[in-house]
């Protein structure tokens, strides 16, 4: 395995890398296997310029830092993985499926974090390949967090996400308002410029009707939603449906159990599934 270490100071910039993504080619490969590669940085902290616009645009209000923040702060290696000349897919089009998070406890935003990022489980998809992307943070020795990303390379002329029309039949809940600008200002704050979720002429551009907010947005939001009943220490895991066309509004739903539960954010007619998750506090062991 070859691990590439850096310093907060050289880490690349996420403008100059998006630009790369986008015109990264992709390999010819009956086989293709993805870089054994771990990209790691030490020294970073939480505690941002951008940590406070965070919190505030995700309704945060508590003195640790947001769990999903921390994916924010392993893009620049994510996306360094991703341009590796090693990996055999392109950039654009990959198509964010599921997102996991285990946090062991709060991270204060002053404490000094290393992450370290690598590909795992490459395997085929009847749309494609799918792949994850496993990031570690630690404090010292001592593992407080977790993610995994599960994307979809897609191949062949196949339709985005062959979904149904008919109605999920979702219950009522707790209503957001999303404006048109969301997309951009979450990737203001979290260095995701993807013109997906930009302006409706740039989404149009990669076979959207309008621009698109970022799954981790919305995932991020419904973390803040739970926060009550998730406490320190938890995981998490949700399914990204269909897309949450900007501006619009939406319901978040959620059922609670003794320690566990299960979500959704769909469409206030309750007729489209965007997300569905299911929560546990206290989680058992590291993800493999």
């Amino acid at each position: 395995m070859n691990i590439i270490e850096f310093t907060p100071e050289s880490l690349p910039k996420v403008p100059a890398m998006l630009l790369r993504a986008a015109v990264k080619s992709g390999q010819q490969a009956p086989a293709p296997q993805l870089p054994q590669l771990v990209l790691r940085c030490d020294g970073l902290t939480a505690d941002s310029e951008k940590l406070d616009e965070y919190h505030d645009l995700l309704a945060w209000h508590r003195d640790d830092v947001h769990p999903a923040w921390l994916h924010c702060l392993a893009l620049p290696l994510h996306l360094g993985l991703l341009l590796d000349k090693g990996f055999p897919f392109k950039v654009m089009g990959l198509v964010h499926m599921e997102n996991h998070i285990r946090q062991f406890r709060p991270v204060s935003r002053h404490e000094k974090l290393s992450i370290s990022c690598r590909f795992d489980k490459l395997r085929r998809h009847r749309l494609g390949w799918q792949f994850s992307l496993l990031t570690d943070v630690q404090v010292g020795t001592e593992l407080v967090w977790q993610g995994r990303s599960v994307s979809l390379v897609r191949q062949g002329d196949l339709p985005r996400r062959n979904l149904p029309s008919t109605s999920a039949n979702l219950p009522d809940g707790e209503h957001w308002h999303l404006d048109a600008n969301l997309g951009r200002q979450y990737a203001k704050v979290s260095g995701d410029y993807n013109p997906i979720h930009l302006y409706p002429w740039s989404a149009r551009f990669f076979g959207f009707k309008s621009q698109i907010i970022h799954g981790m947005w919305s995932k991020a939001r419904c973390i803040t939603a739970l926060a009550p009943v998730l406490g320190g220490a938890f995981e998490l895991g949700v399914s990204f449906r269909k897309p949450v066309f900007l501006p619009c509004d939406v319901s978040f739903h959620q059922q609670n159990d003794v320690d566990a539960g299960t979500f959704t954010l769909g469409s206030m007619d309750g007729k489209d599934l965007h997300l569905s998750g299911k929560y546990q506090s206290h989680p058992l062991a590291p993800l493999n």
